[in-house]
């Protein structure tokens, strides 16, 4: 079994040093949480935007909010960031529901029709989900390069910092990641298209 990279230890180290209340410790994962609003900005844009500003600074507290209520639960598998990411990823999707269920209410007091069409928030819902499983299933390093390239919008020297790599091996592992990735959500796609070609 591969032993996690220096900077995943680091980060389980620091998230039991600040459950612990050490306040440098604290202080160190409140700047990291900083990279919340990024990260479900950018989701909300894969999503066909659905939240507005509005809604994402409202989402984005209630994120770190989350975050901080389950650091016990965060088990050092992978970046601290990672984890962060994939409860900014469920976060925003059931914000999406909620939004799009108030509507729906909303629409049928005033005898409407919704503003937003489900089927296309459902298929931009659906996408998501599936690309977060296809990114499950490369796991490791390689899904955590790919998340923080897409999701975060940093350099391969800056992701190559953040793990302890050099930027050409960020490079390398991000593009086996694309690879594997490219080649699972392939073999998910295919049972579909075959049906509908049926």
């Amino acid at each position: 079994m591969e032993q996690p990279c220096p900077e995943v230890q680091a980060d389980r180290a620091l998230v039991a040093a600040a459950l612990r209340g050490e306040l440098p410790a604290i202080e160190e994962l409140a700047y990291r949480l900083r990279c919340v609003p990024r990260i479900v900005s950018a989701w909300n844009v894969r999503l066909g935007r659905p939240l507005d500003a509005h809604d994402l600074e409202d989402l984005a507290q209630d994120v770190t909010v989350v975050v901080l209520r389950k650091l016990g639960d965060y088990a050092g598998r992978a970046p601290f960031e990672a984890w962060v990411c994939r409860i900014c990823r469920l976060e925003l999707l059931n914000g999406v529901r909620r939004k799009l269920r108030r509507r729906v209410a909303i629409d049928v007091a005033t005898d409407e029709l919704p503003a937003v069409a489900g089927p296309e928030s459902d298929a931009a819902i659906a996408d998501a989900e599936l690309l977060h499983g296809a990114l499950e299933r490369v796991g490791g390093v390689e899904a955590e390069m790919i998340r923080i390239k897409h999701f975060e919008g940093l350099t391969f020297e800056e992701i190559g910092a953040r793990l302890g790599l050099s930027a050409n091996t960020a490079k390398t592992r991000y593009y086996r990641g694309m690879v594997r990735l490219e080649s699972i959500l392939a073999a998910r796609r295919e049972p579909h298209d075959e049906g509908g070609r049926a």
